[in-house]
């Protein structure tokens, strides 16, 4: 997936996250935009890539192009990293920047688990590829598959903005939880009930 789309797909979905966790800030959409590219330093002609060629070109010779970087263990390295910056230099109105990079880094692993190439989640120890979609539902990068996604997530996102400026997007999210809450209390007074009535009480 380029750079463009891991982006705007990474953004469709961290907005109403960040919404909903009242974390939406300038700070942390950079961190957001960040982490959304960070797993493709490993490949030179990648945006960070072209940016930090040093740092491109090593892991690239080193691990090759979706390796390390795109893997849970890889994932692991950049939140521990992460942590120790939080723990020792960032001020606490920030603090919660480095879980948005890490926010990022997840959801560019999720959308090229879509991709025909798919992830190898479990590098070094199961080097064999993920693919969500299967032979089926995939995409290939720099296709047509890969401009459609790109265009209903541009519209999405779009919309989300839309929504953001008009207070429209956080009424709907309030009201989604309020259905879910609603839900789950009926679903658990339920089990509670069946549960008495079974106990015999």
């Amino acid at each position: 997936m380029q750079a463009k789309t891991h982006i705007i797909t990474t953004f469709s979905a961290g907005i109403p996250t960040m919404l909903l966790v009242d974390e939406l800030s300038v700070v942390n959409m950079g961190a957001l935009f960040i982490g959304s590219l960070l797993p493709d330093i490993d490949h030179p002609q990648s945006y960070l890539g072209r940016r930090h060629k040093i740092v491109s070109n090593v892991t690239n010779k080193a691990m090759g192009h979706r390796g390390i970087t795109h893997s849970l263990l890889g994932m692991g390295v950049v939140y521990i990293f992460l942590r120790l910056i939080q723990i020792n230099y960032l001020a606490p109105s920030i603090r919660l920047a480095p879980f948005w990079i890490l926010y990022g880094y997840l959801m560019h692993l999720i959308e090229d688990g879509f991709s025909q190439r798919g992830v190898k989640w479990l590098w070094p120890f199961g080097k064999s590829p993920l693919s969500f979609g299967g032979k089926i539902a995939f995409y290939r990068t720099g296709h047509i598959s890969e401009y459609l996604i790109l265009g209903f997530m541009m519209c999405l996102l779009i919309i989300e903005i839309r929504l953001l400026f008009t207070g429209g997007l956080e009424q709907i999210l309030s009201s989604r939880i309020s259905v879910v809450l609603k839900k789950n209390n009926h679903t658990a007074s339920t089990i509670f009930f069946l549960g008495n009535v079974r106990g015999g009480i």
